[in-house]
């Protein structure tokens, strides 16, 4: 467990939805605030030693969420195709097991959001 706390006036997600407990939620803020590397977390650590470039931080910051809420997985949603890094890939999120569960989600225009993935689909 991460003996810092984030610092006042940082950026937060509305984490309320994802019914959190204290360590669960310190550990989610401090890693949207850079105060806590995803590396920090041993299913980042495996993961990357896998690869053979490194992951960019926001796949590390996805895999470090997944552990934090002991989801099943990263998913992606594909949209139009765009030149550069996302490609198709419209959003990637947490499989949580049901769409409707509300998790965490990286999207390409609207960066780290919390909601479920219906309301992101439909």
């Amino acid at each position: 467990m991460p003996t810092q706390v984030p610092r006042a006036g940082a950026f937060y997600m509305n984490l309320k939805p994802l019914n959190l407990t204290s360590d669960q939620k310190t550990m989610i803020q401090m890693l949207l605030v850079n105060q806590l590397h995803p590396t920090a977390f041993k299913s980042v650590r495996n993961w990357v030693s896998q690869c053979f470039n490194p992951p960019s931080i926001p796949e590390m910051k996805m895999y470090a969420f997944n552990e934090i809420l002991t989801g099943y997985g990263i998913e992606s949603v594909d949209g139009q195709w765009q030149n550069g890094y996302w490609c198709n890939i419209l959003f990637t999120y947490i499989n949580m097991g049901f769409p409707e569960i509300p998790t965490i989600i990286h999207h390409r225009e609207k960066g780290f959001i919390v909601d479920s993935i219906d309301n992101q689909i439909s």
